[in-house]
């Protein structure tokens, strides 16, 4: 039990420095981190739904898709990488249909190539793609501690027991709060923004992260499946570990490109972030 413990720990720690230090780095190496994990949720994701069967051309459309959303995050073209992804997606819908198939292959391209992009594109924001990034992380990392913490220490009413029978209304809130707390104090150290915006937006990204953990939960679940691969020891696969940061992520992407008056970063870069964070 102890090695398990430490082999989780040790893998998590050296994982998020990893992470860490490319965000900080930003460029060319984020933007590979970001086409990394794209990558490898969307194969997780394909591997899980193979078992309802998978033919070539869905593969095929899939790769493609994936492949050519890369190809805009390496030239920083974000919305049309979002439109390449929603176009694959629904090739890989109504192809799916003429077979008489469900629709989770087309779920699997949105997924992963909509997190990719907007992960990207949040990065590459001047400073403030740094500030933002680090944001996001403070709020799902501290969400996801405090929830456990609190479920364990309060219990009470289960979340949605028939998606994942150990989550807890009261884990929930005191991830909410953890959230809100812990983004909050890193916004004010790395920004000047007004509090009470990013308290709220804190807020709103620590919902989505925990929706997003629910997500894969039934995903997997839906597919008789634990974990979504072993690539990471003690963690499981990489969906496992950024079901949250997912839903996060393009709430985040949609939040920035969605308020009025879209600021275009001095530093260069798309913006997104100093839109979201900016004085």
């Amino acid at each position: 039990m102890q090695s398990e413990v430490f082999v989780r720990t040790a893998s998590g720690v050296t994982l998020g420095l990893v992470v860490l230090a490319l965000t900080w780095y930003g460029g060319l190496a984020f933007k590979l981190l970001s086409i990394t994990i794209m990558a490898l949720v969307f194969f997780e994701w394909f591997r899980i739904v193979q078992t309802k069967s998978l033919s070539m051309a869905i593969w095929g459309i899939g790769c493609c898709t994936i492949a050519v959303a890369g190809l805009c995050i390496l030239a920083g073209w974000g919305s049309v990488g979002i439109a390449v992804t929603a176009a694959g997606a629904v090739l890989a819908l109504l192809l799916r249909a003429l077979e008489g198939r469900d629709y989770w292959p087309a779920v699997g391209i949105i997924y992963s190539g909509f997190f990719g992009v907007a992960f990207a594109e949040l990065r590459d924001s001047g400073a403030y793609g740094f500030a933002a990034l680090i944001f996001l992380f403070a709020v799902i990392w501290s969400t996801d501690v405090f929830a456990f913490f609190g479920g364990r220490r309060f219990g009470g009413a289960k979340l949605a027991p028939s998606i994942s029978p150990k989550k807890t209304w009261s884990g929930f809130f005191s991830g909410l709060v953890g959230g809100i707390v812990i983004g909050t104090i890193a916004a004010a150290m790395l920004t000047n923004s007004s509090l009470v915006w990013v308290a709220l937006l804190a807020a709103i990204l620590s919902v989505a992260g925990q929706m997003g953990d629910l997500f894969e939960s039934g995903f997997k679940r839906r597919f008789g499946v634990k974990d979504s691969g072993a690539l990471i020891p003690g963690h499981g696969g990489v969906m496992d570990r950024v079901d949250s940061v997912i839903f996060a992520a393009f709430s985040a992407y949609v939040i920035g490109i969605a308020l009025p008056g879209h600021q275009i970063s001095p530093e260069g870069g798309n913006g997104i972030a100093l839109q979201l964070l900016g004085p």
